[in-house]
């Protein structure tokens, strides 16, 4: 089982939840540092950023959906995946898979902490 943590249209309730997660195995509701989250219109992106975190949800999943979701995240070109550490909502540490943007963003499209997961007080 690999882990992955998403932290927007992969989330339950998001446009490609049920075409790509629905099925795998939740493992809840996470934390990771270091990173912010930006809006970047129709979708979110994070980058590295000391002292920042970022809320999501982590699944199980297999290589096979791994690499549906390389392709839909573009990996390489739009997004790079990488390995992270995520605290679990019970405290516990896990190591997941993250996909990190690769291109620019502005200031005023940050995500706060407070006002996560991604669109989430939007609807």
């Amino acid at each position: 089982m690999i882990k992955i943590f998403v932290y927007g249209t992969l989330m339950r309730g998001g446009c490609y939840h049920k075409q790509f997660l629905a099925g795998h195995k939740f493992l809840g509701k996470g934390v990771i540092s270091d990173y912010a989250l930006y809006d970047l219109g129709s979708y979110p992106g994070i980058v590295p950023e000391e002292g920042e975190q970022v809320k999501g949800e982590v699944y199980g999943i297999d290589w096979r959906t791994m690499h549906k979701i390389d392709d839909l995240e573009d990996k390489g070109s739009l997004y790079s995946r990488k390995r992270v550490k995520v605290m679990l909502e019970d405290g516990k540490f896990t190591r997941a898979y993250i996909y990190v943007w690769n291109g620019p963003v502005s200031p005023e499209n940050k995500v706060d902490f407070d006002r996560q997961p991604w669109r989430e007080k939007d609807s």
